[in-house]
C-alpha cells in the first residue's frame, strides 16, 4: 500500500490518472501508451488507481505539465551540448593559418590538396612550418616539408627559422626532423624577436644552439652540436652559447659546451660582459660555483668597468658574493674602476649584502668618479635603513 503522504503527491497523482485505463476518459491507446512513455522517462513510475474521479483537478494538470516541460527543456539543452560537442557539426575551417595553428593534420591536407599555397604566412608574418615548429606539431611538420614548406622559411617578418623554433622551444623530434630535411645549424637570427633572457636590449645574430642553451634544452643542444653547431658562434650582442646557458643558470649545458671547446673566457665585444658576469649578475650561485671552479677570471671587467663581484652587488646577491670573496674577490674599488661594490649595494638598498662587505674590509668612505661615498649614495637614493648601518659604522 502507498502511504497517506505519497497519495497526496501531485505527480504521483497525475501518473495515476493518465496511466490507469478508465472508461470516464477518451484517451485512446496510442496517446496512453506515449504518455506513460513520456512519465516513465520523466521517473514517474506506472501506479494503478482504483478511483480516478478527483484526478481531472486542473492543478494537477498543471502541475504535470510545468514538470514535463521541465523535462522536455532539459532534454533540449542536452541535445544542444552533444550537437555543440560533435566535430561533424562544427563549422569547416578554412584558413591554413588556423588548421596550423590548431595541429589540425587533416585540414591542412585537405586544403593543401585543393591548391592551397604551403608558402601562406599568418598575420604576424610567420610561416606555416615556423607555426607547426614552435607548438610542437610534428606530424604537421612532416606533411608541410612533404609539400614543399622551404625548411629555413621564415615567413614574412624574416626573423627566426623553424629550427630556432623548434629549439627554443626544446622539440627535439622536430628538431631532428629539420636537420634531416637541411636546416642549417648555424643560421643567425635577422632582427629582434628573442626568447632569450638577457640584461641588455636584444640584438641580431642567434642560432638555434643558444636558443637551446637559453632554454636549458640538453638534448636539443646535444643533438645541434652532434650536427655541426657552432660552439663559439656569437650574436651582435657578443654572447656566445656559453654566456646564453651562463645567464641562464643551466650549469649542465656549461659543462657540456666547456667539454666541446667554448671559451670560459671569452667576453661580448661591446660589453665585454663574460659567462661569469652574466651568472653574477643573475644571481645564478651554482653557475657562478661551477664556473670559478672550471677557470674563470673573476676579476674581469666589462665595459662599465664592473667585475663579477660588483656585478653581484648591483642586485643584492649575498650568498653569490660570499661566494666570490670566499675565492678572493677584491672588496675595495678596482683602480681601474668608477665605483666599489659597497657604492653599488648601497644604491640598490641591499643591507645584507652591504654589511658582507663591511665585514669583509670594504671603506665606507670610498668615494665614486662622482665624488659620492656609499653613505651619500644611499642617502640619496632614500635608502633609510642602509644610511642607518652606514652611520652606525
Amino acid at each position: 500500500m502507498i502511504d497517506q503522504e505519497f497519495e497526496e503527491d501531485t505527480q504521483v497523482v497525475a501518473a495515476k490518472y493518465l496511466l490507469n485505463p478508465d472508461e470516464d476518459r477518451a484517451v485512446d491507446p496510442e496517446t496512453q501508451a506515449r504518455l506513460e512513455a513520456l512519465l516513465q522517462a520523466a521517473g514517474i513510475s506506472q501506479l494503478a488507481a482504483k478511483d480516478g474521479k478527483h484526478l481531472a483537478d486542473p492543478e494537477v494538470l498543471r502541475r504535470l505539465t510545468s514538470s514535463v516541460s521541465c523535462a522536455l527543456d532539459e532534454a533540449a539543452a542536452a541535445l544542444t551540448r552533444m550537437r555543440s560537442d560533435n566535430p561533424r557539426t562544427q563549422p569547416e575551417k578554412t584558413s591554413l593559418v588556423e588548421a596550423c595553428t590548431d595541429g589540425d593534420v587533416g585540414t591542412v591536407r585537405k586544403l593543401l590538396t585543393e591548391g592551397r599555397s604551403v608558402h601562406e604566412t599568418s598575420e604576424e608574418g610567420e610561416s606555416l612550418l615556423s607555426l607547426a615548429c614552435s607548438a610542437g606539431y610534428y606530424e604537421l611538420a612532416q606533411v608541410l616539408l612533404a609539400m614543399h614548406a622551404n625548411v629555413e622559411d621564415r615567413g614574412i617578418k624574416g626573423e627566426c627559422t623553424p629550427l630556432m623554433e623548434a629549439a627554443s622551444a626544446g622539440h627535439l623530434d622536430i628538431v631532428k626532423l629539420l636537420v634531416k630535411h637541411g636546416a642549417d645549424v648555424n643560421a643567425q637570427s635577422t632582427s629582434g624577436n628573442y626568447a632569450l633572457p638577457r640584461r641588455r636590449a636584444h640584438l641580431n645574430g642567434n642560432t638555434p644552439l643558444m636558443y637551446g642553451c637559453a632554454g636549458g634544452h640538453t638534448k636539443v643542444v646535444e643533438f645541434l652540436l652532434e650536427n655541426g653547431a657552432n660552439v663559439e658562434d656569437h650574436n651582435e650582442n657578443g654572447h656566445t652559447p656559453l654566456m646564453e646557458a651562463a645567464s641562464a643558470g643551466h650549469v649542465d649545458l656549461a659543462k657540456i659546451l666547456l667539454k666541446r671547446g667554448a671559451g670560459i673566457n671569452t667576453h661580448s665585444n661591446e660589453f665585454k660582459e663574460s659567462a661569469l658576469t652574466l651568472a653574477c649578475y643573475k644571481g645564478h650561485l651554482e653557475m657562478v660555483r661551477f664556473l670559478l671552479e672550471a677557470g674563470a677570471d673573476q676579476e674581469h671587467k666589462t665595459d662599465e668597468m664592473h667585475t663579477a663581484l660588483m656585478e653581484a652587488s648591483m642586485d643584492g646577491h649575498v650568498e653569490v658574493a660570499r661566494l666570490l670573496l670566499d675565492s678572493g674577490a677584491q672588496v675595495n674599488m678596482p683602480t681601474d674602476s668608477f665605483e666599489s661594490p659597497l657604492t653599488l649595494a648601497a644604491c640598490g638598498g641591499h643591507v645584507d649584502l652591504a654589511m658582507l662587505l663591511i665585514e669583509r674590509g670594504a671603506n665606507i668612505e670610498e668615494v665614486n668618479d662622482e665624488g659620492y661615498t656609499p653613505l651619500m649614495e644611499a642617502a640619496r637614493e632614500g635608502h633609510e635603513e642602509m644610511v642607518h648601518l652606514l652611520l652606525g659604522q
